[in-house]
């Protein structure tokens, strides 16, 4: 009679898991549903399933290569998901000369991640876009001050050349735009002093031809639109440029049913307060990913190669392929 052991071993209810986790994978991928919550039952289901393989079976037990592939197999389930219980994906957008306040803009993360970014990591000094229009981008890069375990150091963070920070990797991306930078004053509390903060038009390369944003002044019940509005053709030429604030430019302000022409350096007086434009600046938009585990994933995985071609080796060698089958 088959213990419970040899049941939970057994190849038809690997078949029958594998069956529930391609199901799984499919709800999970048509109905935009959380991936760890939906594969964790077929997943730990199948790692007991391969426990008791690896335990009941004597054929795992005589054979190395073999026992070591399906131990490097189970490895490789428990890193996966201890990757997702405490990996974090976000993005967050700085201005140039504007330090990390340690909060991201949006993040997804595991259940068991513990947030350890924190204001002053670093500072985004200055953004680098070269772009030919409508044909490349040739070069994207952000000079930033970061604090490492060497003292404060001027690094190049790129598409590909991470800024790590606490084992969170921060990368450069397609997302860089103009901010504006404006003073608010308010009418009610003219004492305090002026209230400083950017506006950040959308990304230019995907809106060259909406560079438009609303926001509301503190303690203010309108809503203010924004237009930027560049004198110049920024992408008349096909010819390599960089990514600047425009010399001669204006902002179309809406305010209600009114509408203004506001220039660097220049008030706007409202009924509830008043508003200076003091310029332009770049912003970047970075996104950051961790995850601790990734390396070992990596390692376990050429380690499950390794042990599958050993085994394979070990197989087709035990007898020369060049003995005689038999006469003819």
């Amino acid at each position: 009679m088959r213990t419970l052991l040899g049941y939970l071993a057994s190849l038809k209810l690997t078949f029958l898991l594998l069956i529930l986790l391609l199901l799984a994978i499919m709800i999970a991928y048509n109905g935009q549903l959380s991936y760890p919550k939906l594969l964790s039952f077929p997943l730990s289901l199948l790692s007991a399933n391969l426990v008791a393989a690896i335990i009941s079976n004597k054929a795992f037990q005589q054979n190395l290569p073999l026992l070591l592939f399906h131990l490097t197999l189970l490895a490789t389930v428990i890193l996966v998901a201890l990757s997702r219980l405490t990996y974090l994906d976000g993005w967050v957008e700085l201005n140039e000369g504007e330090e990390f306040t340690g909060m991201l803009d949006g993040q997804t993360q595991g259940i068991f991640h513990h947030y350890s970014l924190k204001q002053g990591d670093f500072t985004n000094l200055a953004v680098q876009l070269e772009f030919t229009p409508y044909v490349a981008i040739t070069k994207i890069r952000s000079r930033v001050l970061a604090n490492t375990d060497i003292g404060v150091r001027e690094l190049v963070v790129g598409e590909h050349q991470p800024l790590v920070v606490n084992h969170y990797r921060f990368y450069v991306t397609r997302n860089v735009g103009y901010s504006a930078l404006f003073s608010w004053q308010d009418k009610s509390n003219a004492g305090l002093v002026q209230q400083t903060g950017t506006l950040n038009f959308p990304p230019f390369l995907f809106n060259e031809f909406s560079q438009t944003n609303t926001w509301q002044p503190p303690n203010s019940k309108n809503e203010l639109w924004f237009m930027l509005q560049p004198e110049d053709d920024l992408l008349a030429e096909r010819k390599p440029i960089q990514l600047t604030p425009p010399e001669n430019h204006y902002l179309i302000i809406r305010a209600g049913e009114d509408r203004h022409k506001l220039r660097a350096g220049q008030q706007l007086i409202l009924s509830d307060g008043t508003l200076t434009y003091h310029g332009l600046r770049t912003w970047m938009g970075f996104k950051v990913h961790y995850d601790p585990y990734k390396s070992y994933l990596l390692a376990c995985a050429l380690l499950t190669v390794f042990c599958l071609s050993w085994f394979f080796w070990q197989k087709f060698t035990r007898k020369s392929w060049l003995a005689p089958t038999g006469s003819v």
